[in-house]
């Protein structure tokens, strides 16, 4: 949990025995949650801000995925699914932490026990919705130069990568491009991702739309958890995850509960 010398320096939840079907039944799965909280000092406990706990309850997301698997193959096991739907599981459960239903049962002042208040969320939340829109386009930004540079861009021809981004630059997001600059030299995701940056965006909206259901239905609904263990978590990528989807749902995936989370 806390942060040590030549460790991985981030939050990630690394499978560590996958399942599958053996001849003595099936190998349960094992997967790590990594994480680089504050440590405890002298003086006080590790405490954890909002933004760490977010970070908990994404892996955590990851975890859950892993270790839910029923596949009977390594390869469709846990989070082996699509690049496109891989960070819908964790995006999901991050909701979570922006509700004061669930809130309560654990982010107490750790003196006084005391809850955040409502009004203090509210304002997390207007706080984390600034922008929204505009962020979000910089995501479907980084998305279409991810694609473009996959898919017939030609290294030798006239156009530079950086010709690439000031023209989607000024063709996508409400920000023009600063001349001088060479954003894609800061864009790490495209080492191993290709073309497939979308994912993350993609996965969002897959998120909050099934979250809606746990919203209408209680978000600590017992009932409604264990169809999402059972239609979701333990198929891993042994079924196309749109129809997977479609069938948690009940009806066609759309983007309203996207838009509504922020703010819009």
């Amino acid at each position: 949990m806390f942060p040590r010398p030549n460790k991985y320096g981030h939050a990630a939840a690394f499978s560590v025995i996958m399942g599958k079907m053996t001849d003595n039944g099936y190998k349960q799965p094992a997967t790590a949650l990594v994480c680089n909280f504050p440590k405890p000092t002298e003086y006080q406990p590790s405490l954890l801000t909002h933004d760490n706990v977010e970070t908990y309850f994404h892996e955590f997301g990851h975890l859950v995925h892993g270790v839910l698997t029923k596949s009977p193959l390594v390869s469709y096991a846990g989070t082996s699914v699509p690049r496109d739907f891989v960070e819908a599981p964790s995006q999901m459960l991050e909701n979570w932490v922006w509700e004061k239903e669930s809130l309560s049962l654990f982010a107490k002042h750790y003196k006084t026990g005391e809850v955040i208040p409502d009004e203090l969320l509210e304002k997390m939340i207007a706080a984390k919705n600034i922008n929204s829109g505009t962020k979000a386009l910089q995501q479907v930004f980084y998305g279409i130069y991810d694609f473009s540079l996959n898919d017939g861009y030609n290294p030798d021809g006239d156009k530079s990568t950086t010709d690439l981004i000031k023209e989607l630059k000024n063709n996508v997001t409400l920000y023009p491009y600063q001349e001088g600059t060479h954003q894609q030299a800061s864009f790490g995701h495209l080492n191993g991702y290709g073309a497939a940056y979308y994912g993350y965006k993609w996965s969002e909206v897959y998120a909050h739309d099934m979250f809606s259901i746990f919203k209408s239905e209680g978000i600590l609904n017992p009932k409604t958890g264990l169809r999402y263990r059972q239609i979701i978590l333990e198929k891993g990528g042994t079924e196309e995850p749109i129809d997977l989807v479609k069938k948690f749902l009940g009806r066609e995936p759309n983007s309203d509960a996207f838009l509504r989370s922020m703010g819009i």
